[in-house]
């Protein structure tokens, strides 16, 4: 019995994880022909921040390239990584650029799988190139591909900090961790989990690790750049109240504040995030509460990361950060805990926006009384959710079935 559970587990890893690479492909094509001017966008901004910096124009509070939003928002110091593109066309750097991002996935695809092993699981050379594919080109990671993003880097660094955490190597998990709160912040909430696990070395190297580079970037450039970036950039994104008002049905934003803006829709962002804290906080206390074990700990950093990223709206393209340890869980849970997990997992694949789901069931032809039903029925179900956030829903419902199962 044990092993037919076995059994079904790896069919619906891979199956979850072959979904993933089908729709990530389909994805990239769909780009190529809607919207291929969109291809090395970020890409182009990091690039024109660059040039910004060393013509001496202001990096801070103005768009590269000049369209309003589409703004440089890291700290200075990592302009002297994006500087190294400037010494080749922007094409090449572009691929280069493809290139690197495909290689973090395989060298982060290759670590999970090892630790899956370390769980008793055998993997095939199948399995690997699964793992590696879905972690470059799924839908919740291709789009960082497509527009040069760095998610990617940073679910590496992200993705190998909580590895060598749990193998109790805090000072390269320290390190890790801290470059990869280095470009977005957010990732930096992790600390919870971290503290809870009473990791100070790595919390200090972690710590260290920001400070370190901030500094450094004062130190190449000048004190003025790292303080534009604070009151510019790092500062107005932590005040903003991203849900505040209510939040379209189209609107980009996967997070727990998009229900609650639905029926609350006169509540404040800061009212908002605290509702939306207080229903998780009881899923991830009971997960701390049972983490004994090596799969325990798993489904509660898991819960850690879930957490964090819908009480924050967040992009669908910030979910690669969950790739370790969401992976190792696909293959290990079984029973309804690992059907749910898996249907929640395939849930999340589902990325489309309103207005590209609207687009698919006008191309179905249906009539058009049944088209507008259809359509009516999509803007009710965006207004209260995505796919991708009830998807994480049901992640997080399978992980706590799984820890009150034992």
């Amino acid at each position: 019995m044990q092993r037919e559970e076995s059994t079904a587990s790896l069919r619906r890893a891979r199956l979850a994880l072959g979904l993933g690479v089908f729709l990530g492909t389909v994805y990239v094509l769909y780009r190529l022909t809607i919207t291929p001017d969109l291809f090395g966008l970020d890409f182009e901004i990091y690039r024109a921040a660059a040039v910004d910096l060393h013509t001496g124009q202001e990096v801070y509070g103005r768009s590269p390239v000049g369209v309003p939003n589409l703004t440089y928002r890291y700290p200075i110091i990592l302009l002297a990584v994006f500087s190294l593109y400037l010494l080749i066309p922007p094409v090449v750097g572009f691929a280069l650029h493809l290139a690197g991002t495909i290689l973090v996935s395989v060298i982060l695809g290759l670590a999970i799988a090892r630790v899956t092993e370390s769980h008793g699981i055998r993997l095939s050379n199948l399995d690997r190139g699964l793992i590696c594919a879905f972690i470059a080109i799924s839908p919740i990671s291709v789009p960082s591909l497509v527009f040069g993003n760095i998610n990617h880097q940073i679910a590496l660094c992200f993705g190998l900090g909580l590895i060598w955490l749990e193998q109790n190597l805090q000072h390269r998990a320290g390190v890790a961790l801290g470059l990869a709160a280095l470009p977005k912040v957010f990732p930096a909430a992790v600390g919870v989990w971290l503290v809870y696990r009473r990791k100070w070395y790595a919390i200090l190297l972690a710590i260290a690790t920001g400070v370190g580079a901030l500094a450094g970037g004062i130190v190449l450039f000048g004190w003025t750049h790292t303080q534009r970036y604070f009151v510019e950039e790092l500062l107005p994104r932590g005040t903003a109240n991203a849900a505040s008002g209510g939040l379209s049905p189209s609107s980009l934003y996967v997070t727990l504040q998009r229900p609650l803006t639905a029926m609350f829709a006169d509540a404040s962002g800061t009212l908002l995030t605290v509702m939306a804290l207080v229903l998780v906080a009881p899923v991830v206390a009971y997960a701390y509460l049972y983490s004994e074990g090596p799969l325990q700990r798993l489904i509660a950093l898991l819960t850690t990361l879930c957490a964090i990223l819908l009480v924050i709206p967040s992009y669908t393209m910030y979910f690669v950060l969950l790739s370790y340890p969401l992976i190792p869980l696909l293959y290990l849970l079984s029973g309804w805990p690992g059907r749910i997990f898996t249907g929640g997992v395939v849930l999340m694949q589902f990325t489309l926006k309103l207005h590209d789901a609207g687009m698919l069931v006008r191309l179905l032809g249906f009539p058009a009384w049944g088209t507008e039903v259809m359509l009516e029925s999509l803007r009710v179900f965006y207004t209260l959710g995505t796919p991708v956030l009830w998807g994480t829903v049901a992640v997080l419902i399978a992980g706590i079935w799984q820890i009150h199962s034992n």
